[in-house]
This record gives C-alpha cells, sequence and structure tokens, in this order.
C-alpha cells in the first residue's frame, strides 16, 4: 500500500511540475520582479527535494527568470536583507540593510470558520470517520487538511488594511515605498522600501511589532480612563487625534453605537458618563479590534527570505501575487492570482468543499470521484493532497 501510495504521489507531483513549467516558461513571461536583485539572496525548493537551495546571486531580473524557467521551484524566494556578497556564507556575505516585512496570515487570526475546515482525508476513501487517526474504513493513515475559505481571506485582508493605514498614518511610509502582496495561499505580504527602515536593527524591529500589536500599551499614559490611574494633566483624547490616542477613542465609539449605549457620547465625549470598569471593559476590547495582528517572528527578522512575487506558491498553484495599493480592499486572490491555464483534465477526487477558483465554482465533492478540472483547480486539490491522477 504504501509503495503505490508514494507512486502516486510522484506522478502527483510530475503532473504538478509540468504545469509550473508551463507558467515559468510562458512568453511573455511572468512578470516577476525584485528591486536591486544584484545585492539579495534568493533561494528556492525544488519538487521531491527536502532540502533549499540557496545563497544564490544573480546580476539582473532577467537572470532570475531563466533560472526559475530552468529549475521550475515549487516555492521561489529572494532575501529581504541587502548583502555585498550575497552568495557567500550567511557570516560572510556583508549584512548591508533590510527592507521591513510584515505577514499576515489567516492561520494566525483565530477565526472562527478554521475549525468548520479542518479535514481528516483517507487516501483511498476521501473525508472519513476516524478511528484513533487512522481510517476506520481501511485503516490507512490520514491526511489532516486545512483549507481556506474566503472567510479566512477576508479575515486577513481586514488586518491588511490596518496595517497600511499605521504605516501611512503614523509611521509616514509614502505610498510608492510599500509593495503589498498576496501570498498564494491563506494571507498577504507587505514590504516596506524606505531608507528609514532599512538599517533598523532586531531590537528597533522588534518595538514595531510591539507598537502595531499594542503590546504592553498602558490606555493611561493616552489620557484614558484605565484601572484607576490618574490622567490628571493629560487632555482627553477625543474622535479626531491621530495615532493609537484616535484609533482607540474611534474603536470605542463604533461600540457604543452598536451597542446602543451612552446616547449622545459621539456628539460630546464624557468619559465620566460611565464607571471605570466600563470604561475598562470598553476600551480592552476596542484595542483587541485595532491591533493589528501580524507574525512578528517575520518582522524581527533582518535576514528574512521574502516570496517571490508572481512565483507560484507549492501549497496551492497560486501566484504570489502583486496588489496595487489601490486594489487592496478589492483584489479577488481565487480569481487573480490563478495563474495555470490549460484545457481539462480528468483527476480523481479524494474529497472537496464547494469551493470557488479562476471564474468558476465547484460542487462539494463528498467522497472519491473522477472529474474533468481545469489545471488550476486540479493542481490546487492535487497540492492540498485531496486529489489524484486517475
Amino acid at each position: 500500500m504504501r509503495q503505490a501510495l508514494h507512486a502516486e504521489q510522484e506522478r502527483v507531483l510530475r503532473f504538478a511540475r509540468s504545469a509550473f513549467a508551463r507558467y515559468y516558461r510562458s512568453d511573455p513571461p511572468p512578470p516577476i520582479e525584485v528591486s536591486e536583485p544584484e545585492r539579495r539572496e534568493f533561494a528556492y525548493w525544488e519538487f521531491g527535494k527536502q532540502v533549499m537551495t540557496r545563497h544564490l546571486a544573480f546580476q539582473s531580473v532577467e537572470e532570475v527568470r531563466r533560472r526559475l524557467a530552468e529549475v521550475v521551484p515549487l516555492h521561489a524566494y529572494r532575501s529581504s536583507a541587502y548583502f555585498r556578497y550575497p552568495a557567500a556564507p550567511m557570516e560572510e556575505k556583508g549584512w548591508e540593510g533590510a527592507d521591513l516585512v510584515f505577514d499576515i496570515d489567516a492561520d494566525h487570526l483565530d477565526l472562527p470558520c478554521v475549525e468548520e475546515h479542518r479535514y481528516s482525508v483517507c487516501p483511498v476513501h476521501g473525508a472519513v470517520d476516524v478511528r484513533e487517526g487512522k481510517c476506520a474504513e481501511c485503516g490507512s493513515e490520514l491526511k489532516e487538511v486545512e483549507w481556506v475559505c474566503e472567510r479566512c481571506i477576508e479575515g486577513a485582508r481586514a488586518e491588511l488594511v490596518k496595517l497600511l493605514n499605521v504605516l501611512t498614518d503614523d509611521f509616514g511610509i509614502g505610498e510608492s515605498e510599500v509593495e503589498v502582496g498576496f501570498s498564494g495561499n491563506r494571507g498577504f505580504h507587505v514590504v516596506v522600501y524606505s531608507d528609514a527602515v532599512r538599517k533598523l536593527d532586531q531590537t528597533a524591529r522588534r518595538e514595531v511589532v510591539m507598537y502595531l500589536t499594542c503590546e504592553g500599551i498602558d490606555p493611561s499614559v493616552l489620557g484614558l480612563p484605565w484601572k484607576g490611574r490618574r490622567t490628571r494633566g493629560l487632555r482627553r483624547p477625543s474622535l479626531e487625534d491621530l495615532g493609537w490616542r484616535g484609533r482607540i477613542v474611534r474603536a470605542v465609539a463604533k461600540h457604543l453605537v452598536r451597542s446602543g449605549e451612552l446616547a449622545g457620547w459621539l456628539e460630546e465625549p464624557d468619559w465620566s458618563a460611565a464607571n471605570p470598569s466600563f470604561w475598562r471593559e470598553v476600551i480592552s476590547r476596542a484595542i483587541a479590534e485595532e491591533r493589528v495582528r501580524i507574525d512578528p517572528v517575520v518582522t524581527q527578522d533582518v535576514h528574512r527570505l521574502v516570496r517571490l512575487p508572481w512565483s507560484l506558491n507549492g501549497k496551492t498553484g497560486l501566484a504570489a501575487a502583486r496588489i496595487p495599493l489601490e486594489r487592496v480592499e478589492d483584489f479577488d486572490p481565487f480569481e487573480e492570482a490563478v495563474a495555470l491555464k490549460g484545457p481539462p483534465v480528468k483527476v480523481r477526487v479524494l474529497f472537496a468543499p464547494r469551493f470557488r477558483l479562476g471564474g468558476e465554482e465547484f460542487d462539494a465533492m463528498e467522497g472519491p470521484v473522477e472529474v474533468k478540472l481545469p489545471p488550476a483547480a486540479a493542481v490546487y486539490l492535487m497540492l492540498k493532497g485531496l486529489a489524484t491522477l486517475p
């Protein structure tokens, strides 16, 4: 059984790689762009390999494209850091700075929909009853699949919008210094190219994380009523204030509107209109809603590898698409990140919930069934372990 499953997985990987190859070798080539490529390290995972190939250096984006077309990687990356000698071992590269990188992943957001689409899938029988971690029908080891739904993407998008607002409003980052991208799977990346952040060390980047996530925030320092601490001498925050003062007050106002409490507070905010425990609860909720939930490890890392824009994500076959700032709120990754084209192919679907991809909607498939799917949908399910070749 194991040998048969291994052979089947090999066939799936060969099929996926051929689809990736058509993308990377297309004419015109994918619109992969990297600023200052000669100062960056490049890396990639190859299909079927267990070790990343890294410490690569290229002098131009054209060289990068040629290597991608030659190798056809499962995943492809470039460094956020700038090096004097990008191809040298890490301790000899000569670090000269790094972009400021943010990662927002739906898997880290505790979204209520996540538990709805975790599936245990048998390679023989599809979605099945589980008995001690194995298929109750045949005893096969199960694959745990974490699906990504449209609510996941919307949850990540909400965090992305908050992040961009803080970067531009509080940090003064210009729009031309920000790159936004879809990860190709379940979230978004933001890269800041500003000279003002390039030399920040890990400690400074940690402070950026703390500011965004409100870690250690003391509302009383902002003049808000908090745990009985005196705010005498501080101007009470108002709806028009900048930074976290105004952001928290506006979130408090939204809560009061939703709950119908303290009518008239919006016209003339009066912090003495309720007892301290009430304000503590409302302010705590406001901070929880407004803080930006990013992956702190990514932002603090001054050597981080970042997915190449418009490269393919080896977990889905979707492109890590660049997103213009004016398109952040309406960009549709299930449509605009679909890069694999071609005639329909026959696949054996083990299981799939209802999903939408590339302008088509696909009904749920509860058990092993042979169907014809567009290559993007076929590869999407294959890479998630939900489909094989018949």
